[in-house]
This record gives structure tokens, C-alpha cells and sequence, in this order.
């Protein structure tokens, strides 16, 4: 945030006009100006606005920039799911007197937003989200923010069930803006519920890449899943191809202890199984994954959607 944006946030925060700020400082014209960053501000007009405004303009810049620094950890908390970080950057962020201003919380509230879905509070996160929509809260988001919007809107639309309107909500991303590319992941997953399967395969690879890039392994078996379910029902593979990615990805679960994850597989090796007709091999998937998923934790908000989607395409065989 630069010096103009911090005048005019903290001015519309105060509920000041332009002429209000610049009265025996310069005209509001200049105020424009200088919000827009279109114009210099010396040191000695600096004094000037801090004087007007109550604050240190420099100091509240810095502690904005530090929020932010805060703000971005918080959200690769909750990409690479380390849940206790999350609880704990949640508590520190919270404890930032900066989050209670309006003109200033826009990513803290959408980071809120996807914080209560992760929870399966789906009706709180439509709350802040709805904030967000109006044309008065988004003038004060930065341009990144609404790319972080359409993100975190994609997810909520997501649970709701419409994948149409998630994937055209995502499709506003602009990734020379918004460098975030697990958004993919969420592409796929919902071109995947809407039967589309190239482009399911296309995203999945993409935030494949992007979790491997970033050291993401937990993700990567998200990501790689989204992949073999397509791929099985495309018919890209034989079955001998399908059970050698399936046992790869499974070695992974169990290099991270991961139950649920191993289980979503081992589900979706029993619909491979099912659909050629191997109902031995289907029904020892299916009961191996039931096995996992009363041991491993349990899925809430985003981290049901894959599961959801396998249960839904599975056998009677496995209790949902």
C-alpha cells in the first residue's frame, strides 16, 4: 500500500471528504491526485495529513505491509492444510487492531471466508463473501483481492453444489494477477461433478505442477486423484495403467499416514474395478477404503469435496 492509498483509505474510514483532508493543505483536485499515486507527497504535506488524519501515515503503512505478510502465511497455512498453524496465525491476525477497518480487511475477511469453510460453516463464510459482493466494500480491494474473490467464491459455490457457477467464477481469474494457481485445483474439481472430464484432466495436471513447485505433497494426491477419476471414466488408460498411478499415489498416502486420502483412492480403484466387471477386486477396494475412513480423520468442508464426489460414483458396498 503506498502513501496515497493509506490517505484515502484512512480518510474514508474517518468519513472525510477530499476537501475535507486538503483544506489549507492543497486542493482536493491534488488529493486525487495523490491518492491515485499520480502525484508526489513531500515530507512537509506528509506532516500535514498526519496531523489532519490522527495517524502516522509511514506507521500504518508498515503495519499494513506486516498484516499482509501475516495475511499470505495464514492462507499457505490453510493451502498445505497445517492446521494448528492455521488456529495460531488466526490468533495473532485477529489480535491486529487493523482487521476491524473496513477500508482495510478486505483479503482478511475473504481469508475468513475460506477459514469457515475449511470449518463446514458455510452460512457464515456467505456472510462475509456477501460483504465483499456490494460495489461499496469491493472499491476499497485491492486488485489482487479480487482475484482472491473469485477463488474463494469458486470454493463456496463448490459446496453449494453448482459447479456451473464455480467454474464460471473461476474462469475470471486473471493468473498474471493472481499467481495462486491451486485455483486449478478447484477447476478441475469442478469440471470433474460437471462430467467434463479433458478439461478435469487439464486443471488437475496444472495444480499438479503448482504443488510440486510448492512443496505441496498433501496436495498433490488431491490434485493426482482429480486426474485418475477422470482418466477412468475417459477411458485413458487401460486397467493395468490405472492400478500401477493408483498403487504410486496410495505410497504416498503412506508416507504421509494420510487415511482419508488412501481411502478416497482405494474407492476409486473399486469404481475401476466395478466397471469392469471384477466385483472381487471392487468389493475388497471398496471395504478397504470404509476400513481407512473409520480411522483417518474426518472430512470437513473443502476437504469433503473429492470424497463426496468418489462416494457418490461408488458401490452400495461402502456406507457413505
Amino acid at each position: 500500500m503506498n502513501i496515497g492509498e493509506c490517505i484515502k483509505y484512512y480518510r474514508i474510514f474517518k468519513g472525510m471528504t477530499q476537501k475535507q483532508v486538503g483544506d489549507g493543505i492543497c486542493t482536493p483536485g491534488h488529493i486525487s491526485k495523490i491518492e491515485s499515486g499520480h502525484l508526489h507527497v513531500t515530507k512537509d504535506k506528509l506532516d500535514l495529513f498526519n496531523q489532519r488524519l490522527g495517524i502516522n501515515i509511514e506507521h500504518e503503512r508498515k503495519a499494513y505491509q506486516k498484516l499482509q505478510t501475516e495475511l499470505g502465511k495464514w492462507h499457505e497455512a490453510m493451502i498445505k492444510r497445517i492446521h494448528g498453524k492455521v488456529e495460531l496465525l488466526k490468533e495473532t491476525i485477529e489480535q491486529n487492531p487493523l482487521v476491524k477497518i473496513e477500508t482495510l480487511n478486505g483479503t482478511y475477511k475473504l481469508l475468513k471466508a475460506r477459514y469457515l469453510m475449511g470449518k463446514g460453516d458455510v452460512q457464515e463464510a456467505a456472510f462475509l463473501l456477501n460483504q465483499l459482493s456490494t460495489k461499496r466494500l469491493s472499491y476499497y480491494m485491492r486488485g489482487y483481492d479480487h482475484h482472491l474473490y473469485y477463488h474463494i467464491k469458486g470454493i463456496f459455490e463448490l459446496l453449494k453444489g453448482d459447479a456451473k457457477a464455480s467454474i464460471d467464477v473461476l474462469q475470471k481469474i486473471d493468473a498474471k494477477v493472481y499467481t495462486n494457481f491451486e485455483y486449478h485445483y478447484h477447476m478441475a474439481l469442478a469440471h470433474l461433478q460437471v462430467d467434463e472430464h479433458e478439461l478435469a484432466i487439464h486443471h488437475g495436471g496444472i495444480s499438479l505442477h503448482h504443488f510440486k513447485e510448492t512443496l505441496n505433497f498433501t496436495r498433490c494426491i488431491d490434485a493426482a486423484t482429480v486426474q485418475l477419476v477422470s482418466e477412468a471414466k475417459k477411458g485413458k488408460e487401460n486397467l493395468e495403467q490405472l492400478e500401477v498411478k493408483h498403487r504410486d499415489w496410495l505410497e504416498h498416502c503412506d508416507h504421509l499416514h494420510d487415511y482419508r486420502r488412501k481411502a478416497i483412492l482405494y474407492m476409486n480403484l473399486g469404481n475401476v474395478y466395478r466397471d469392469v466387471r471384477n466385483d472381487r477386486k471392487a468389493k475388497e477396494a471398496f471395504q478397504t477404503a470404509d476400513s481407512l475412513l473409520k480411522h483417518g480423520v474426518p472430512a470437513h468442508g473443502e476437504d469433503s469435496l473429492l470424497l463426496n464426489h468418489v462416494c457418490r460414483a461408488s458401490s452400495e458396498l461402502l456406507p457413505v
